[in-house]
């Protein structure tokens, strides 16, 4: 006698891979709308500067807090050894 793929040994197998099955059709689905529905966000938002500017201007903002509070640096915190 042989053995197909879902005549396992073990008992509950044929339930269990049933029941992944049906997780895998109603999940899948419900992933690939969650993940293009984010991407139509990103899209749709359509920030006004890009992150160049955006870290440009963070830079400056930092900068000029370390020279209030007294501490400023002539090299970016990346050079710094």
């Amino acid at each position: 006698m042989y053995q197909t793929a879902l005549q396992v040994g073990i008992p509950g197998t044929q339930e269990i891979l049933i029941i992944f099955l049906i997780l895998i059709v109603l999940v899948a689905p419900a992933v690939v709308v969650v993940l293009v529905a984010l991407g139509v966000l990103r899209l749709w938002r359509g920030d006004s500067t890009s992150d160049e500017e955006r870290i440009a201007e963070l830079e400056r903002e930092v900068e000029e807090l370390r020279e209030e509070r007294g501490t400023a640096t002539t090299k970016p915190d990346d050079e710094l050894e």
